[in-house]
């Protein structure tokens, strides 16, 4: 990302314009590529967590005698998503985006009292230190963190001082970096090898503080898909549509039959997706956020900003790593899919 920044300081203009100026088309197309794909896995994957996590709300609540499947959880999504990409103008979602993310702070909240808890009266799960077979998986959801790097040119467009923003960068990343790492571990210390994919599984059934927070989280989320669909649209509009439907109304419906069609593509891959959420994430990471985050930064930092040897071999290092992983963790991640235990099915257990 800091590579990112400071080419972006020399050479200027977008992702896409950066790798335009310095390879040409084949890296601009990439590039976008990777951002529209990135853009659809991390909406694929929210739109399963909400299905999952709706699913196991309902259930508790119905007792089990109105049970839905998975699949239908993600299709009733469609009422909600199909509407929503009609919008225009991306800052329409900046409240939805604000109280979503209070949604997610009262529910970390809540997780990171029930892992302490848990440890302190149930003691530490049953952990593995090292897991070889699922390490690559890791490598792909590190990866599918870094879904914030198709902002860091417009952050730093946005920013007065600009010569500041490595360090605020850096900062924010050791933050986020380190609560990832903190909460990731602790639930994994609190639930050992009964850890679920989404960890809100694991929370006592049943309980007020429970059903809450599932609730509100799944709206936190269901808030973010428009946010990281909304790029992905453009992308494709700007490449499909040569005029604007502000004052035509046949593109302008155009754009929306083209928009329904995204979001209803969005949820046939989450259902093909829904019974692997760990896995689907992995190939995410690996083969969009990982190129976007770690192997097109370091191209473009090679060709505008590597002036020794010593620039130039980091580089070339730092390119191959990243070209290894996203080959590697790609090839896991499917050569494993179908392997990982289903998610957590309350009423299984029931007569």
């Amino acid at each position: 990302m800091i590579m990112l920044s400071d080419v972006y300081l020399k050479v200027g203009g977008s992702y896409g314009d950066l790798a335009l100026k310095l390879y040409g088309k084949p890296l601009k197309y990439c590039v976008m590529v990777s951002i529209v794909l990135a853009q659809l896995g991390f909406c694929c994957a929210y739109v399963i967590f909400v299905a999952t996590n709706m699913q196991d709300l309902w259930n508790t609540l119905t007792d089990c005698k109105r049970q839905l499947s998975t699949e239908t959880w993600i299709l009733i999504q469609l009422l909600i998503y199909i509407p929503l990409s009609f919008v225009r103008k991306i800052k329409k979602f900046a409240s939805l985006s604000v109280v979503g993310n209070l949604f997610i702070m009262i529910g970390l909240s809540y997780l990171l009292f029930y892992d302490f808890w848990s440890i302190f009266t149930k003691g530490p799960g049953e952990i593995v230190q090292f897991n070889p077979s699922k390490f690559p998986l890791l490598v792909g959801t590190a990866a599918f963190s870094y879904e914030g790097i198709s902002l860091v040119i417009p952050i730093v467009e946005s920013m007065e001082r600009k010569d500041k923003f490595n360090t605020v960068l850096t900062a924010s990343l050791v933050i986020c970096a380190g609560l990832f790492v903190f909460i990731g571990a602790l639930s994994y210390l609190a639930f050992g090898d009964k850890v679920e994919t989404v960890i809100l599984l694991n929370l006592p059934n049943g309980t007020a503080w429970t059903l809450g927070v599932q609730f509100l989280y799944s709206l936190a989320i269901i808030m973010s898909v428009p946010l990281q669909l909304f790029p992905a649209i453009r992308i494709i509009e700007s490449g499909m549509f040569s005029g604007s439907g502000k004052g035509n109304p046949v593109v302008k419906w155009q754009k929306n039959l083209f928009r329904t069609l995204l979001v209803i593509f969005v949820i046939l891959v989450a259902i093909f997706g829904a019974e692997e959420l760990d896995n689907f994430i992995a190939i995410v990471g690996a083969g969009a956020c990982l190129p976007l985050s770690f192997l097109y930064p370091v191209m473009l930092h090679y060709r505008a900003l590597a002036d020794s040897w010593y620039a130039r071999l980091k580089d070339l290092v730092l390119s191959t790593v990243a070209l290894f992983g996203l080959v590697y963790v790609t090839f896991i991640s499917i050569e494993t899919w179908g392997t990982s235990a289903p998610p957590l099915d309350r009423c299984a257990s029931l007569p």
